[in-house]
């Protein structure tokens, strides 16, 4: 039997005119921008860093009007965050999350489509142990879809996680798998947390949950990203990492340890609402609802 592993992303805000989109491909860089139909001018949306070699993510993601960086890479606390990434602990025992022991490597880009209304993309990723084993492949295909509003557009991602000649062991861990992560400031640290349960800010932490958000100030506006495990998950409801820094991780390894059987493949599905708010718990329960019904 084969699984797969799918992510979805979404950045959805108030209002405004419905956008097209352009990619800018740079060296190491798929470089997405956008410009409402009735402008002339283009914005950066999001960037893809795909360097040979190491670690995949999306950052900057900035708010539709592209004025706004929401993510935060490699910060101090914790240098080997990157925006929106994929990580993992414990995987036959060795740290993939931290970048220290097992390493994520970007191999290359497997396909690209552009399109005025979706820029689609899907790029592979090997996990190597450290004899220098390849172990596992993942294989990303990412949908950016056109804004729909001068606040809003939608990212699908969908992750493969597959095992090689030997089965690949997860080890129960307190982090692992999607993880989104906002700035921080320490002196300052302004972020709330809300899961689907009601829980705020620490309390949701390892706590299992249909959907998790949290959101900050940026000047005068209020953005935030809400991420939304869908029901066909093995794991579903995930128990999540929620930290002070303005992470949060639908956990694939919060419940108990997991595995791959040899030449099989693993599947999840998220959502990931990326909005102007302060959110309101009713408009998640929608999303969520509606992201379960696909």
């Amino acid at each position: 039997m084969r699984f797969k592993l799918a992510i979805s992303v979404i950045l959805l805000v108030s209002s405004g005119a419905a956008s097209e989109l352009k990619l800018d491909r740079q060296p190491g860089k798929l470089v997405i921008q956008s410009r409402a139909r009735s402008e002339a001018g283009w914005t950066a949306l999001l960037t893809y860093v795909m360097e040979k070699g190491k670690r995949p993510y999306l950052h900057p993601v900035h708010d539709a009007s592209g004025k706004q960086v929401l993510t935060d890479d490699r910060p101090a606390d914790h240098p080997w965050q990157h925006g929106i990434f994929t990580g993992f602990h414990r995987v036959n025992g060795f740290n993939y999350w931290k970048e220290d022991q097992g390493q994520q490597r970007f191999m290359r880009l497997l396909d690209l489509k552009e399109e005025p209304a979706k820029i689609a993309w899907t790029s592979l990723i090997e996990l190597i142990a450290p004899n220098g084993d390849v172990v596992l492949e993942e294989e990303n295909t990412i949908v950016v879809h056109a804004p729909e509003s001068a606040d809003s557009y939608r990212i699908d991602f969908t992750l493969v996680l597959r095992a090689k000649e030997k089965e690949v062991q997860f080890g129960k861990f307190f982090v692992g798998g999607l993880s989104v992560r906002m700035p921080w400031d320490k002196e300052n640290p302004r972020q709330t947390h809300l899961n689907s349960n009601g829980l705020r800010g620490r309390a949701g932490e390892q706590k299992r949950a249909a959907w998790c958000m949290v959101e900050q100030p940026f000047g005068n506006d209020v953005f935030g990203f809400a991420i939304f495990d869908h029901p066909s998950n093995s794991n579903h409801p995930p128990a999540w990492r929620v930290d002070e820094q303005g992470l949060i991780n639908p956990n694939v390894s919060g419940l108990s340890d997991w595995s791959i059987p040899p030449g099989e493949e693993r599947r999840f599905e998220y959502r990931i609402l990326v909005y102007r708010g302060p959110a309101r718990k009713a408009q998640l329960v929608e999303e969520f609802d509606r992201f379960g019904k696909r």
